[in-house]
């Protein structure tokens, strides 16, 4: 089948975009990762909203933000658990899996983009899906989770919360605990303590994604042509 790429004037140009967007696809995602400075943006949804003042993902990061208190720190400990850096590879991986399968249909809204938010929302499922199985242990879930949050004379009450993560976990865990699943990301949970994202580099990942695509299914329509 012969294809029209009168249109193509420069095909040297067409690899070197296509090459160049390859090596740069997703960079923000891993400057995000190993601790490069980011802007801050608004968190969405989970009840709450604002900015956050931390700038890396580092274990070091996180104990710093870990207030020095008695008590109940059962939250925080689960956060240690969950490994925020297999969820950004598997975003990657992802990604480049469709950019390596991209066909020859010239069009990047072939496939969704598996963005930051995705790849963070999978790992508040597995945060809250532990809190929540624990809850469920408890005669009463629906009182065990409020005390934990709000009432101070609890065993359960955790010490080393914010006001705003305790009111982002309290919503997060009813959610978890009532439906089996969260609502949206919200970017100030204790889980991503010591982490920004830029919503301006989220929208630079996906526009560099989606170059590539189109790049990579170029690349494929000239292959048959040679």
């Amino acid at each position: 089948m012969e294809h029209d790429i009168s249109h193509i004037k420069d095909i040297g140009d067409i690899m070197n975009i296509f090459f160049n967007s390859r090596i740069y696809t997703n960079q923000s995602f891993i400057n995000t990762l190993y601790g490069q400075q980011r802007k801050t943006t608004r968190s969405q949804d989970a009840g709450c909203s604002g900015t956050r003042d931390t700038l890396t993902i580092s274990a070091s990061g996180k104990e710093k933000l870990v207030k020095n208190t008695n008590g109940r720190t059962h939250n925080t400990n689960v956060d240690k658990s969950i490994d925020l850096k297999s969820y950004i590879a598997s975003a990657q991986k992802t990604n480049q899996k469709i950019i390596d399968n991209a066909g020859t249909q010239i069009n990047a809204k072939t496939s969704e983009y598996m963005s930051t938010g995705k790849a963070f929302r999978g790992a508040l499922t597995e945060k809250y899906s532990k809190l929540a199985a624990e809850a469920k242990t408890h005669s009463n879930p629906e009182n065990y989770i409020h005390a934990k949050y709000f009432d101070k004379s609890s065993d359960y009450y955790e010490t080393n919360l914010t006001d705003t993560e305790r009111r982002i976990a309290y919503n997060y865990e009813i959610q978890m605990w009532r439906t089996g699943k969260i609502n949206g990301v919200n970017y100030q949970d204790s889980l991503f303590r010591g982490i920004e994202v830029d919503g301006d580099s989220v929208d630079s990942d996906k526009i560099q994604f989606e170059r590539a695509l189109v790049n990579s299914q170029i690349s494929n329509i000239l292959k048959q042509v040679v």
